[in-house]
């Protein structure tokens, strides 16, 4: 599962995840991902300001998410 943003709590042999979006790694094309990594990167370098370098970096962290989760599973 590639997890975006969120937290686990453990507790009472029970597992409670909340997170802003998951996804599953058998759903996510791994070429598209890996452009969209590659897409984040670039963007990143070209960020102008600081709005611009945060939303970068959530994508970057997005897309790095995603390919991690392919990897895990091949």
């Amino acid at each position: 599962m590639a997890l975006m943003g969120g937290f686990a709590r453990i507790g009472n042999n029970e597992i409670t995840i909340l997170v802003n979006d998951a996804e599953k790694g058998s759903d996510i094309d791994p070429q598209e991902a890996q452009q969209a990594l590659e897409i984040a990167e670039a963007n990143l370098r070209k960020a102008e300001g600081k709005r611009q370098t945060i939303e970068a970096n959530l994508a970057l962290r997005r897309a790095r998410t995603r390919v991690e989760a392919i990897n895990a599973i091949s």
